[in-house]
């Protein structure tokens, strides 16, 4: 049974920690996200292949029984690579514990996580049961929504197959505690001239042995998180002052003028400038996004 794309909408008067942005479960055609999704998403493959492709990594290939979590705001697109129908199933997961409640149960970000094929019936009763949440003003249905995002995440945790639990066991916690406060060092120090080697240092190691422990933590390098943080406060500068000049939201945010322009284009598919253009001539840069994507599956 196929889902179609069903969008969200949180009108509870506060912000739960997860709230359910998107839902749906059916056969993927092409779609290109220049400027990435407004939310972090997590894509379960039920049938056939397809691929991904970002700046780094390049691609991924994900087929049948495999999943993928992919960040908010990256730069992506994704389009099936057989004759067979790429089944496709996702959840955007939006809140302030989305990213850090993945890290937190050490499920690998732009990385593949294979699931056993009996599994797979688990994982798609639960995403049933997610779609068909009432999409209203009850609380009850809001927090229900939360639960379930919940629970597919701990189930996707549990039914790895290659054993992720395993892998992460062998950390010792003084390790990943160390990773905690390398991120929130970046978070409170990302507007200075910050560097890889002062991050490092600011938790006890060095370079090269932090840059290994980072990736194995967060799955990406830790120059490639910082710029993604960079990258996205520059953007809710772009959006909190219109008047604000592009160089001086690059020097707000620690980075160079020319450096952060070319970065932000490779990230987003456009320029800092175009990128604040299209905010003016759409009121919600979001629903632009997700009007192209619904239109996308309505012709399928």
């Amino acid at each position: 049974m196929t889902l179609p794309f069903r969008l969200f909408h949180n009108k509870i008067s506060y912000s739960l920690p997860l709230s359910l942005y998107s839902c749906g479960l059916h056969p993927q055609h092409t779609q290109y996200r220049p400027i990435g999704y407004p939310t972090l998403q997590c894509f379960i493959c039920f049938g056939g292949a397809g691929t991904f492709h970002f700046q780094q990594p390049s691609y991924i290939k994900l087929k049948r029984n495999e999943i993928l979590i992919v960040p908010s705001k990256l730069a992506h697109d994704y389009s099936p690579s057989s004759e067979e129908p790429w089944l496709l199933g996702y959840m955007g997961i939006e809140g302030d514990f989305a990213e850090p409640l993945v890290h937190a149960l050490n499920l690998p970000m732009l990385q593949v996580i294979e699931v056993e094929s009996d599994k797979m019936k688990v994982i798609e009763d639960k995403l049933h049961r997610l779609w068909q949440t009432p999409d209203d003003e009850e609380e009850e249905a809001q927090r229900k929504a939360s639960l379930y995002i919940y629970d597919i995440l701990t189930s996707i945790l549990t039914f790895d197959s290659f054993g992720i639990r395993d892998v992460h066991q062998e950390r010792s916690p003084l390790s990943t505690n160390a990773m905690l406060h390398a991120v929130k060092y970046m978070q409170q120090h990302y507007n200075e001239q910050l560097t890889i080697a002062n991050i490092a240092y600011a938790v006890g190691y060095s370079k090269q042995h932090f840059q290994r422990k980072f990736k194995e933590v967060y799955g990406v390098n830790p120059n490639y998180y910082l710029q993604r943080l960079r990258l996205e406060q520059a953007e809710q500068l772009l959006k909190q002052q219109p008047t604000l000049a592009i160089s001086e939201a690059a020097t707000m945010v620690g980075m160079d003028n020319n450096y952060f322009i070319r970065l932000f284009k490779r990230e987003y598919g456009v320029t800092p400038a175009k990128y604040r253009s299209l905010l003016t001539a759409n009121e919600n840069l979001d629903n632009l996004t997700l009007r192209n994507e619904t239109s996308m599956y309505e012709h399928q």
